[in-house]
C-alpha cells in the first residue's frame, strides 16, 4: 500500500510541474479504425496514434499509451492527470480539457444496409428509425440532444453487429471508421452511408491537471509538425 502511494505521489508531482523525476505522461484511446486501433500483432497504430505519438516525441516527452473502451479511457481523462484521443470537441467538454490538435476532421454519418428499400435519405425522415451508437459518443449525444431515441451499445463493433442483425435500421458513426470497418467485414458495397449527420473535429484532450509547461510544449510540437507537413504525411498513409 505505502509503495503504490509513493509512486502515485510521484507521478502526481511529475506531471503537476513539482519537483520529482520525470515519468511518462499516460495516455487513453480506444478501437476507433482508421484513426486508432490495434495491429494483429498488439502495436497500436492509426493516424491519430502516429500524428499523437509524433508530436510526443518531438515535445520530448515520455509516454505510455493505453487501449481501453472510450468510457473508461474518457472518464480516465477526466479525472486524472492524463490525456485522451480521439476526442470529439464539443461545447460540454470544452472547459474540462486542453485541446491539442486537431488530429482529425470527418463527416458523421448514420450507415445503413443497402438493400433496405425503405431507407430515409435525411435526419427528419429517420426520427422515428431504430439508430444505434455507444456509450459515450459524441455522435450519439449530437442525435439524442435533438430528439433521435439512440439505442446505445458498449461500442462500434456491438452496434455494427446490431446493424447487420437487423436490430437497427441505422448505425451512426465517423465515415471513415464506418466504412474502414464494413470494408474489413468484406461487406463493402452491402453496408453504405445513408444519411449525413454532422463534421467533427478530434483532438488530443489533455487534462487541466497536467503542468501547464508540458502541455505548452504538446502544442508548439503539434503546430511545427502540422506546418512542415508531416501530419498530412500520416493522413495520406491512411485516409482514401
Amino acid at each position: 500500500m505505502l509503495l503504490r502511494l509513493l509512486c502515485t505521489t510521484a507521478l502526481l508531482l511529475s506531471l503537476t510541474g513539482a519537483h520529482a523525476e520525470p515519468v511518462a505522461l499516460r495516455i487513453y484511446t480506444e478501437e476507433l479504425p482508421p484513426f486508432n486501433f490495434k495491429q494483429p500483432d498488439g502495436r497500436l497504430s492509426g493516424s491519430s496514434t502516429e500524428k499523437v505519438e509524433a508530436v510526443l516525441r518531438e515535445a520530448g516527452l515520455a509516454y505510455d499509451i493505453e487501449l481501453t473502451s472510450w468510457a473508461r479511457a474518457f472518464e480516465a481523462a477526466r479525472t486524472q492527470a492524463a490525456c485522451v484521443y480521439s476526442t470529439a470537441r464539443t461545447p460540454e467538454r470544452e472547459a474540462a480539457f486542453d485541446w491539442i490538435g486537431p488530429l482529425i476532421r470527418s463527416d458523421v454519418v448514420m450507415l445503413g444496409l443497402a438493400d433496405k428499400a425503405s431507407a430515409a435519405d435525411t435526419l427528419e425522415a429517420a426520427r422515428n428509425a431504430r439508430v444505434g451508437g455507444y456509450y459515450g459518443s459524441a455522435s450519439a449525444r449530437f442525435l439524442m440532444q435533438r430528439g433521435f431515441p439512440v439505442l446505445m451499445s458498449t461500442n462500434h463493433e456491438v452496434a455494427f453487429k446490431n446493424l447487420l442483425a437487423g436490430r437497427l435500421d441505422y448505425w451512426v458513426a465517423m465515415k471513415d471508421t464506418g466504412l474502414t470497418m464494413v470494408e474489413k467485414a468484406g461487406l463493402k458495397g452491402k453496408v453504405v452511408v445513408r444519411i449525413p449527420v454532422n463534421t467533427v473535429e478530434m483532438y488530443l484532450a489533455c487534462n487541466l491537471q497536467i503542468d501547464a509547461g508540458f502541455r505548452q510544449k504538446l502544442h508548439a510540437a503539434f503546430r511545427h509538425l502540422n506546418a512542415n507537413g508531416s501530419l498530412r504525411a500520416v493522413d495520406r498513409r491512411y485516409i482514401n
